[in-house]
């Protein structure tokens, strides 16, 4: 929704929306879409946030400050401001409240305000809103249009999505319930195991090989749950940055890692450790190939510290140079300008160009060999001009040209008899600027003569 005007409560056409939950799937499914070209990441961020406060209302208002959401995202108030016109343009946004400068303690206190209560500006209320092809999606049927729109049940294909949507959840459910510590056993595939008896045979007590060395029990200490998930979120990462770990179980790599991450270990120390060492054609675990190797360095001190190099990838875009040249790019190759100049205006100016080229080629002139010649000097050229005027249609640049190309000398229109050339005239010149300067010097000296005369009566 481009237009402004369609963004307020009152004329928006989503409908209204009370529960956060509710406002996170119907942003994720439409910047997830790619319906704004704009919207992405921030703006999913921003869409958390505002879910967030929407707990604080019945209604499913929210507050909107640009300098606290601003502060709370790590970004520039004009990314903030951005990323809301997109929310708005997906219709997920309406205004209820524009903000103004008016006090709003004011208002709240009424007629017992005083000026002790401060000025505080009156801040701008959204009210999260879903569009209709979210509800669409999900199979709703709606009752009514705009903001006070209903939803009064489903259609077949609704149902379908919202049993699979409850058998996902009850599936994680019962998953994150049977979770336990990770173990570092290489997982069997139970396809193959076989059964002997109908009781249990595994002993209480797990034997130990004596020849087998452990790691030592203060390896693994306590962690909190923080520690453990910022072991996890490392462990993704790094999945990602070595190729032979994406395959593994992150749970279990965090695990296996963690003496190395709590002594200072980083992403890029050990991603530069882990690309360095030789891994076998096809790993079945990659935890338990790293948990491996690392008790067999640490027993040989082959294990360097964690002042490892950083990673460098060359393809990595960190300062967002290329990122925004390709934006550009496609956005000069997608404009309808540019379509225009190449089917319509492109094919005829390379026509006529090919034409004037032809055209050039064909009236080319004949290339004149120039024989080389020492450039010689203007006293020399001036004594070697003719004393008579050439008249006014003939310069000293026709004559120059003239001889530098070996012809005779241009012989223009005759001058007048009074008229003595130009040398003439240079030279009468020179001899009034010597008498004048021969006058002057006498006219000093006699003035000189006067004065000490004068003095001397």
């Amino acid at each position: 929704m481009r237009d402004d005007s369609e963004h307020e409560m009152g004329t928006t056409a989503s409908r209204q929306l009370r529960r956060a939950g509710d406002f996170r799937a119907a942003a994720r499914f439409m910047i997830g879409r790619g319906i704004h070209p704009k919207a992405g990441r921030t703006t999913l961020r921003l869409a958390e946030v505002f879910a967030a406060r929407m707990e604080r209302s019945r209604d499913g208002h929210l507050p909107f400050s640009v300098e606290a959401t601003a502060r709370q995202l790590g970004l520039c108030r004009r990314t903030v401001l951005a990323h809301a016109k997109y929310l708005r343009e997906l219709g997920l946004l309406a205004y209820v409240e524009h903000g103004s400068k008016t006090n709003a303690l004011r208002t709240c206190h009424g007629a017992a305000w005083t000026a002790a209560h401060g000025y505080r500006r009156t801040a701008t209320i959204f009210a999260a809103v879903a569009p209709y092809v979210w509800d669409d999606a999900e199979g709703r049927r709606i009752d009514g249009t705009g903001y006070t729109a209903r939803p009064i049940g489903v259609t077949e294909q609704g149902r379908a999505h919202a049993i699979d949507t409850a058998r996902r959840v009850a599936t994680k459910a019962q998953a994150r319930s049977a979770s336990c510590t990770p173990s570092l056993v290489v997982p069997q595939d139970h396809r193959q195991m076989q059964v002997v008896g109908g009781k249990k045979y595994t002993p209480r007590k797990r034997a130990r090989n004596p020849q087998k060395p452990s790691l030592p029990s203060s390896i693994h200490p306590s962690v909190s749950t923080a520690e453990c998930a910022r072991g996890i979120a490392l462990a993704e990462q790094l999945q990602r940055e070595v190729w032979w770990l994406n395959r593994g179980c992150a749970r279990r790599l965090g695990y296996v890692l963690r003496p190395l991450t709590t002594s200072g270990w980083t992403v890029q120390s050990l991603a530069a450790e882990l690309l360095t060492w030789g891994v076998p054609g096809h790993l079945r675990d990659p935890a338990a190939y790293v948990r491996h190797e690392l008790q067999r360095r640490q027993q040989h001190a082959g294990l360097p510290g964690p002042a490892t190099p950083a990673v460098r990838d060359d393809q990595v875009d960190d300062t967002g140079l290329r990122h925004r040249a390709m934006l550009r790019r496609r956005q000069e190759q997608s404009a309808p300008v540019w379509h225009r100049y190449l089917n319509e205006i492109r094919p005829g100016l390379r026509r006529r160009q090919a034409q004037v080229r032809a055209n050039t080629q064909a009236r080319a002139p004949q290339r004149v060999d120039y024989q080389p010649m020492i450039r010689e000097s203007e006293r020399a050229f001036a004594q070697a001009l003719p004393t008579q005027s050439w008249g006014e249609d003939v310069s000293a640049r026709d004559v120059y040209q003239a001889r530098a190309r070996g012809l005779p000398s241009p012989a223009g229109r005759a001058a007048p008899e009074d008229d003595r050339g130009w040398l003439v005239y240079l030279r009468d010149q020179q001899e009034a600027e010597r008498a004048c300067a021969v006058l002057r010097a006498e006219l000093e000296n006699w003035e000189a003569e006067h004065v000490l005369s004068a003095q001397a009566q």
